[in-house]
Parts: structure tokens; sequence; C-alpha cells
């Protein structure tokens, strides 16, 4: 079996995951809620909507500012934060159509346009992607110390990949210093984590006995989630895959929550990611680029 035929196939398996993931989600949704309810349901939120939709605004913002960082290490002429936001939000809705990495993909298309080589456009991907799973581990670690019902075991294989990671990433990437690496390592956990701290909001937004640990348990457990819908290929924006594996792990860890509220909060969280992203792509439309960074 050849290389391209392998690809097909987990491109393949990542577009049914997600698909299988859609189905599962609006089987529960709808098993729970009559259009009506959900309707009600959406109004309960109209008091925290904004504040939610700024977190995740705040989230993917700190995510172009690292992605910013990483492109002024190769660019052969400074160029503001402006000029990576543009062409950040023109490509990040790739992942959704055709799917998953395709938004990396198209990034590289305009490497010339910021004066970047294509291989040097390709290792900022790469970059990017190595510091996102690492973001995602140690962002999960955090929540999963901060909550003691979190197993043991989980706990020490999350900080011994964190570690390891930590340490190859000494060695990878020799043009970025060691020290830079880890400011964008700590950027990127920190605009994950605003993902997680989105989700555990709007879940125990609507219960009337919650806790600090839960809090952090069900940030930790998203934050996964993320990285699962993340590593899937062919997933759309790892649509379908986020928020089954999310059902899933909440319940393999026997967390305490009505399936309604499970299922309608990451249906909400998902509706907010895609209308940011919608809303970033939009805003491009109005922005004035100077010529050189445009052809």
């Amino acid at each position: 079996m050849n290389q391209n035929t392998i690809k097909h196939y987990a491109y393949l398996l990542g577009k049914l995951l997600g698909i299988a993931g859609v189905i599962f989600v609006f089987y529960q949704l709808f098993k729970e809620y009559t259009l009506t309810d959900l309707i009600n349901k959406f109004s309960e939120f109209k008091t925290i909507l904004i504040p939610l939709i700024m977190l995740n605004l705040l989230s993917t913002l700190t995510g172009i500012y690292a992605w910013h960082m990483m492109l002024m290490n190769y660019a052969k002429t400074t160029f503001p934060y402006k000029i990576a936001y543009y062409y950040f939000s023109k490509t990040e809705v790739a992942k959704y159509l055709p799917g998953n990495v395709f938004h990396f993909i198209g990034r590289q298309a305009i490497a010339s346009k910021l004066g970047i080589s294509q291989t040097e456009m390709g290792r900022v991907s790469l970059l990017l992607m190595s510091l996102l799973l690492l973001a995602t581990i140690l962002s999960a670690l955090i929540f999963a110390l901060m909550s003691s019902t979190i197993p043991m075991k989980i706990q020490i294989a999350f900080l011994s990949i964190a570690i390891v990671a930590l340490l190859s990433l000494r060695f990878l990437y020799p043009t970025f210093t060691f020290s830079k690496k880890l400011l964008l390592a700590a950027i990127l956990t920190f605009s994950i984590s605003m993902q997680g701290l989105m989700l555990s909001w709007i879940i125990t937004y609507q219960m009337e006995i919650s806790s600090w640990i839960l809090f952090n348990e069900l940030a930790g457990v998203y934050i996964v989630s993320w990285l699962i819908g993340f590593v899937t290929p062919g997933a759309s924006g790892g649509l379908g895959v986020r928020e089954g594996a999310f059902v899933a792990i909440v319940t393999f860890l026997h967390i305490d929550i009505q399936t309604d509220i499970v299922v309608f909060s990451v249906f909400l969280t998902r509706l907010i990611n895609i209308l940011i992203d919608a809303l970033l792509y939009l805003s491009t439309y109005s922005m004035t680029i100077e010529n050189k960074w445009r052809q």
C-alpha cells in the first residue's frame, strides 16, 4: 500500500469519524430537546453569550500572535500583526472545507507574499502543530492537577509526555532559541486553556450545584477532546470528533452531569467556535492591506 493510498484512507476515516460524531451529537441533542426547548435554552445564555464570545476571540487572537512570532523568525522584512491576522483568518476556515490540516496547506500558498520560502513556511506550520500538541498536553495537565478527581495514572502520563516534549523541543527547530520556543508554548497554552474555560463555564452555568474541582476537571477533559479532534485527519475542524470524544470521556470518567447539559454545552461551544472563525474571515474583507502583501 503506497503513501497516497494510506493518506486517502486516513482522510476518509477522519471524515467518517466526523460525520458519525455529528450524527451522535445531534441524535443525543434532539433526544433531550425539542426545537422549542433549544430556543429557550439559548435564551438562558443571553447574559453571558457576549463574554463567552470574547473569551473565544481572545483564544484565537492569542494563537494568531504566536503564529506571527513564528513567521517573523523567517520573514525577510518585518510586518505588523495585522498582516498575520489577515492571512490566518483567510485560511482558518479551510479546516472546515475540505477538512483538518488544510488550513496549514492554505498558508503555504501565501508564503511568498510574506517573503518566506515554502520550506520555511512548512517549518512554521510544523512548529505550530508541534507546539499546539505540547500546549494541549500542558493545559490539560494544569487543569488535571487542579482537579483531585482525575486518576493519578492519567496525570503521570500527561506529565511524562509533557517532559519528553519539552526536552525534545530543546533540540528541534534550532533557528528558534529555546527560550523563544518556551514563550511560544506558554502563549499557545494560554490560548487553548481559554477553550477549556469556555466549555466549563457553559456547563457549570447550567448546574445548580458546582465546584472548583468539577470546573477544572471539565476544562481538562475538553482540552483532551480538542486534541483528539485536532489530530484526526480529514475531520472538518474536528467537527463531531471533538464533541463525541468529550461526551465519551465524561461518561468514561463517570462525571456526574446530566446528559442534556453535556450535549447542549458541546453544541453551543462549537457554534461559538464557528461564529468566531466566520467573523474573522469576514473581517478580512473590510481590511486594507498594502499591495506588497497581497500580490
